[in-house]
């Protein structure tokens, strides 16, 4: 699906960053099919569906993810006062707009950004593309509460297979999950904020990220609306993918 634009407080971007851009760019265009374009980002067909940006030697891959906004500067005053910090105050990026980095009050990191001429993913939900963003917490009430002061969002807890899990959503439209660290997870893991992209063959998707020398933190599950893994590529950047039933709708 193509996407021309997001409204402010929505998801709109995710940008890997990467020790080995070499290894990065082999790794996705061989899983999802990308390719890259002239601003460095990676594409599915001529769109762009992800960021990807060389990180310091020897660190761990790590995505992030950015949520639109029309006031950098606000939007960073309000995180501060909130209970989260500013890791990169707001900064231009050549002409295609502003981008800023924090933490919220459990330190998972994300971004904001501020179109110019690059609006952010151009194409949502077909495989390849990205679909879901999930942020994983210890403190669900502080969290939600956090977020809803940033970007006015409000909780909603939702039906997962029996697990506990609940929706974030901006007015009318859900843009993201919310899930409680718990067994489900490694001990010792932060707060974290996870992008997800869609597959038509989940099994043959965490297969396939094994060959090319990736892992699997978690096989596929059944989820609300079909299968859910997580998977992490050759540097350790940890990222999900997810096959819809043929009976889920947008």
């Amino acid at each position: 699906m193509r996407v021309r634009g997001y409204a402010p407080g929505t998801p709109c971007w995710a940008e890997l960053v990467s020790p080995d851009v070499a290894a990065a760019e082999r790794f996705y265009g061989a899983l999802f099919g990308w390719g890259r374009n002239a601003d460095g980002h990676f594409t599915l067909g001529e769109r762009a569906a992800a960021g990807l940006r060389e990180g310091r030697a020897g660190s761990s891959g790590a995505w992030l993810i950015s949520v639109s906004t029309d006031d950098p500067a606000g939007t960073a005053a309000t995180v501060e006062r909130s209970g989260g910090a500013v890791r990169l105050a707001p900064t231009s990026v050549r002409d295609l707009g502003t981008t800023a980095v924090f933490s919220d009050t459990g330190g998972a990191l994300f971004g904001t950004w501020l179109r110019s001429r690059f609006v952010g993913a151009q194409v949502s939900y077909e495989p390849g593309a990205i679909c879901w963003y999930e942020l994983a917490t210890r403190d669900l009430d502080r969290t939600g509460a956090f977020y809803k002061e940033v970007f006015g969002w409000h909780t909603i807890e939702a039906d997962s297979e029996g697990q506990p899990y609940f929706e974030f959503h901006h007015h009318n439209d859900t843009v993201g999950g919310l899930v409680p660290i718990d067994e489900r997870f490694p001990a010792g893991v932060p707060d974290h904020w996870t992008v997800a992209f869609m597959v038509a063959d989940i099994v043959a998707a965490c297969e396939r990220a094994t060959e090319l020398g990736g892992s699997v933190a978690r096989g596929p599950q059944p989820a609300s609306a079909g299968y859910y893994a997580r998977l992490a590529d050759p540097t350790g950047g940890h990222f999900a993918v997810i096959e819809f039933t043929e009976d889920w709708a947008m």
